[in-house]
């Protein structure tokens, strides 16, 4: 227990966490801090304006067995291979759902009980478009929550739709645990209306590792790729299973006769994508990345990428049974056993992971083997597109239900290269973190900067001090159309996000004919040389690194993207909207997005090694018209670089 005692000027103040007592006038305030109960604390209030949503999220480390960490075990019975230490939220995996309907007010408040190490919390997939400090990233909008702390999070809810929060610390304490599903309802709710689908259903996708700061923080024996296998284990809502008796198959389990509008949240750590099939039921695609609903298609399998978000409308209208889920990481098919393993890589025991859609009518006797039960041993055939945006002909499958067409010209364009820098990694004792720093930079910058953490939050300082030469653009504000050409300088895909607002995703280039699974001669390939000239022409080659174009082999380059040639393929009339896509290896892609939401905004990849070794840049959009910081909003630096528009404590 921790009491803090502060003086503080006259001024109106608002109350926070439960625990607060705030007295108004020239006032001593103390704030007490008491153990916090374990179990799900949530509430719903009226409040002038509208609702608000009320929930504490309690993070504490537990010793489980990692591959179904909420099956309470005394931790010595555990077996050693499967003992781990989780960050469990309210000692649930995933954490518990968070519920509220378009434009509450989320009061969410972050107990921070963990020994040792400080965290944040980031809203996968919300847009704070009047709390922009209240995004969670790290040193970007606040500074992180110190262990035995809390810091209640206050926000609108807005987009509606399926997202997600996770921990945005060290791109490790996700894979810990710190993660679950957000889900916000629309007010007038087309798809509703369309298909009055009778329930929603959530199934968060994840991989799980025993040791995530081992296998995750630093590069294996490629840049690009983990320290262990690519994959081990991939979960359904927090459960792994094989079939065993230890492991049984998850279920996911609906009513017979029920239209389902399934919420697919792909939250890993590594895996980059799962192509999902459900044996014997259509789906229909009605929404992609949360609140950007699509003309409905019906789709047999999704390529659900990482961060990305897929509503589907599923109808359980077949004889009731156990039909199979299966989801596989088609990326580690390759270094599954039976194939070529590369030197220095790890072999993955497998990339085909399961789950059973489970009517509750069925005895509930799992399946052991992959053979389903009842009406799930014969499935119907399904129908339908495979929805699948690594491929540019997925981008073609649907188009936004309200499409929103672009102007022929943005007002500023931007050339953003993701590439490696040299030296890599070669003596066991060189310094971790320190070579082989990915980047994400302006094309031209040399020498390209990686990221490195500010001192004091970005949004606190307005980047004026406590930073670096870092990857900072500073978008014009008299500017509205901003469009950025993303290259991916190196052999590896890339899961890319957007904090705060969203994008349209006008062009992609056609380079997995060549360059695809199927093709991985490309992964290797030199950018001097190469039977693949004719597809990429030399003039074209970009190297990653402009000061040592030859590190790994000159394996590391991209083909970049020319708008004499390309820019016809381009799509202004009606471009998906999303927030997290892929880029696919030596890839480019157009994406434009409106500068007009007031914020400090991250854009970077997802993969959790990338993330640690800097691959990531941010937006400083209308600074002149982001609101001011309040004051209990967590801060670092600030002896050297204060506040520098700071607000009510709570406001």
């Amino acid at each position: 227990e921790t009491i803090a005692i502060r003086l503080v000027p006259p001024r109106r103040r608002r109350q926070g966490a439960a625990d607060m007592l705030a007295l108004i006038g020239p006032t001593l305030v103390v704030a007490y801090s008491s153990p916090v109960a374990s179990a799900a604390s949530s509430a719903v209030s009226q409040a002038e304006g509208g609702r608000v949503v009320r929930q504490t999220l309690v993070i504490e480390e537990w010793i489980v067995d990692y591959l179904r960490p909420t099956v309470r075990e005394v931790p010595v019975d555990i077996d050693e291979s499967r003992r781990a230490v989780k960050f469990l939220i309210n000692g649930s995996y995933p954490g518990p759902a968070i519920h509220a309907n378009e434009d509450d007010m989320l009061e969410i408040t972050v107990v921070n009980k963990l020994f040792s190490e400080a965290t944040t919390i980031h809203w996968h997939g919300i847009h704070p478009l009047r709390q922009p400090y209240m995004d969670g990233a790290r040193d970007v909008t606040q500074a992180p929550i110190l262990p035995g702390q809390n810091f209640t999070y206050r926000f609108s809810a807005y987009p509606p739709g399926t997202h997600y929060y996770h921990s945005h610390m060290d791109a490790v304490q996700g894979a810990r645990g710190i993660r679950g599903p957000l889900i916000i309802q629309r007010k007038a709710d087309p798809v509703k209306e369309e298909f009055a689908y009778d329930e929603d259903l959530v199934v968060f996708m994840s991989d799980e590792w025993r040791d995530p700061s081992a296998c995750l923080k630093l590069e294996g024996a490629m840049p690009g790729n983990d320290v262990c296998a690519d994959i081990r284990h991939g979960s359904f809502s927090g459960k792994f299973g094989n079939g065993s008796a230890a492991f049984p198959f998850p279920l996911i389990t609906v009513k017979a006769d029920t239209c389902y509008r399934v919420r697919w949240v792909m939250a890993g750590s590594n895996t980059e994508n799962f192509q999902i099939t459900v044996a014997g039921h259509n789906m229909t695609l009605v929404s992609v990345d949360g609140g950007y609903d699509v003309r409905p298609v019906q789709v047999r399998r999704i390529n659900l990428h990482l961060g990305e978000r897929v509503d589907v409308i599923l109808c359980t209208d077949q004889e009731p049974g156990n039909y199979l889920i299966h989801a596989q990481y088609d990326y580690a098919c390759a270094l599954t056993a039976g194939h070529f393993i590369p030197p220095g890589f790890s072999a993955v025991p497998t990339c085909d992971f399961h789950a059973y859609l489970h009517y509750d009518t069925e005895p509930d006797l799992v399946p052991r083997d992959l053979s389903g039960s009842g009406g799930g041993r014969h499935p119907r055939a399904v129908v339908g597109s495979d929805f699948d945006l690594t491929r540019p002909e997925g981008w073609a499958v649907t188009e936004p239900r309200v499409p929103e067409p672009e102007p022929a010209e943005p007002d500023v364009r931007y050339t953003i290269n993701l590439g490696l820098l040299g030296p890599t990694y070669s003596r066991a004792t060189d310094r971790p973190l320190v070579k082989g720093r990915w980047y994400m930079d302006l094309d031209g910058q040399d020498p390209p900067r990686s990221w490195e953490l500010p001192t004091t939050p970005l949004y606190h300082s307005k980047g004026r001090c406590g930073v670096g030469d870092i990857p900072l653009i500073n978008v014009p504000e008299e500017v509205t159309t901003v469009e950025v050409v993303v290259q991916n300088l190196s052999p590896t895909a890339h899961t890319l996000h957007m904090h705060g607002m969203p994008f349209k995703v006008i062009n992609v280039a056609n380079y997995t004919s060549w360059c695809g699974l199927e093709h991985p001669t490309c992964f290797v390939l030199p950018w001097w040389g190469g039977s693949l000239l004719d597809k990429c022409p030399r003039p074209r080659r970009k190297p990653g690194d402009p000061n040592d174009k030859n590190i790994e082999l000159g394996g590391y380059w991209g083909c970049t993207y020319d708008a004499a040639t390309d820019a016809r393929t381009q799509n202004l009339k009606a471009p998906l909207i999303k927030d997290s896509f892929q880029l696919w290896q030596r890839s480019w892609a157009v994406i434009r997005f409106e500068a007009t939401r007031p914020g400090f905004w991250y854009f970077h990849c997802h993969e959790t090694q990338h993330l640690m070794l800097g691959l990531q840049t941010v937006f400083n959009v209308l600074p002149s018209k982001q609101p001011p910081v309040p004051a209990d909003v967590p801060t670092s630096g600030s002896h050297f670089c204060p506040t520098v528009d700071e607000g009510p404590w709570g406001s």
